[in-house]
């Protein structure tokens, strides 16, 4: 356990934890086990769909590195490590990762960011002047496209602050960058989707899966990428389908661009 997190840390369910739990993972406790276990029983695709999200990241990367020739990028809420969150092309020169909480920065540190050109940076999204003023992000070269992976993170933070966060990104992001986004949705399974809201609330989370509509709202000063519209995760197709015989991940996926505009 690591001595520099308040006790507290550990007493009460936390997203990430518990989405270590739902993919099988280690870095969890019986806070996030037993909010796990509601979780599933009110939606009993959960698992499938969380490890839908996680292996996506892998793909997006190698889309970036060999599609978009984009060899910095930032993963902003990165999540506790595992497996799949510790394969990096060869051609991203520069990853920084990013979160908030205090315990996935410290597994960060220690498992993703051990490869060279690799930093881990503990900053919030509440306050994006000072994450993109931080030294591992200012230090990438805005004179070449970056990469932003924005997955499962939107669906945790307000109505407020989901706008601001893809404003601040707009602004500052290098002509011929790309945003991958992804974004629990209510348009499918709606009922379910309240349950998990619900049970969520009362562990004190928030939780806002939107519609496709609210997502491309969203996204309305940013050029959207083939495949374009609403797809789900688990269709995305650059270059095929991942996981086709789920016809319905509970997510949505998107590639954007900031457009050519100066910064």
């Amino acid at each position: 356990m690591n001595s520099g997190l308040p006790k507290e840390h550990f007493k009460r369910a936390n997203v990430a934890r518990v989405q270590d739990h739902l993919d099988g993972g280690t870095d969890n406790y019986r806070p996030d086990r037993e909010l796990a276990s509601g979780l599933v029983v009110a939606a009993p695709w959960l698992r499938d769909s969380v490890r839908v999200n996680r292996t996506h990241g892998p793909r997006v990367l190698n889309c970036l590195a060999h599609e978009f020739g984009i060899d910095q990028v930032i993963d902003l809420g990165c999540g506790l490590p595992h497996q799949d969150n510790r394969y990096l092309p060869d051609e991203v020169r520069r990853m920084v990762y990013v979160d908030s909480d205090p315990g996935v920065e410290a597994h960060a540190r220690g498992v993703l960011a051990e490869r060279h050109g690799t930093v881990s940076l503990r900053a919030d999204l509440e306050d994006m002047p000072a994450l993109l003023a931080a030294g591992p992000v200012a230090g990438l070269d805005r004179g070449r496209p970056i990469g932003v992976l924005l997955h499962d993170v939107l669906p945790w933070i307000s109505d407020e602050t989901a706008p601001a966060v893809l404003a601040a990104l707009h602004a500052w992001l290098p002509p011929g960058s790309v945003l991958s986004l992804t974004h629990a949705t209510t348009d499918t399974a709606p009922t379910e989707m309240a349950a998990l809201t619900r049970l969520y609330k009362e562990a004190g989370i928030g939780f806002r899966p939107r519609s496709g509509q609210q997502i491309r709202d969203l996204l309305d000063a940013w050029t959207l990428i083939e495949p374009g519209d609403v797809v789900t995760t688990a269709a995305w197709h650059r270059p095929t389908p991942l996981h086709p015989r789920f016809n319905r991940s509970y997510a949505y996926a998107f590639l954007a661009s900031p457009g050519d505009r100066t910064s």
